[in-house]
């Protein structure tokens, strides 16, 4: 039994996309006094892009190894092994949290839209906290908890 998740970051590709547009466009017109010159056309084009395929969707997958949460291509991505996960609940963070990668207060959060995110406790080498953003949080703690948390007691 395996549960799997992925949520796209519309919000993020829409703006991260309009960018290399807009570079393209002032780069092409020589817009301004100073226009852009190619290398740094080229490099900024790049940067965005790098960012949307990091970024523009979070895959969040439960088996029997594990909880992995990976965002865009899979550059950025974590693993939580089940016998070290301790408690499992629903939260709802605050909208200044904001999306992506964050430092929270209650640890980091992994969030691509949305307000509603699964509290992970977990042991390694000390005690950790993961919050993963959701769109059906209730989902995702209760197969956990189901799968990990029946097994660890």
């Amino acid at each position: 039994m395996k549960y799997q998740n992925t949520q796209i970051g519309w919000f993020i590709m829409v703006i991260f996309l309009l960018i290399p547009v807009h570079l393209t466009y002032a780069y092409f017109a020589q817009i301004g006094n100073n226009p852009l010159s190619f290398p740094a056309y080229l490099a900024l084009s790049i940067l965005f892009i790098l960012i949307i395929l990091c970024f523009y969707k979070l895959q969040v997958k439960v088996d029997q190894s594990g909880i992995h949460v990976i965002f865009g291509i899979g550059l950025i991505h974590i693993n939580i092994t089940p016998e070290k996960v301790y408690q499992v609940r629903v939260v709802h963070t605050p909208w200044y949290y904001g999306l992506g990668i964050r430092f929270t207060s209650k640890g980091m959060l992994y969030n691509i839209q949305g307000s509603s995110a699964v509290e992970i406790s977990y042991l390694d080498g000390k005690k950790k906290t993961v919050l993963i953003g959701s769109n059906d949080p209730t989902a995702l703690k209760d197969f956990i908890k189901e799968k990990y948390l029946v097994e660890n007691e």
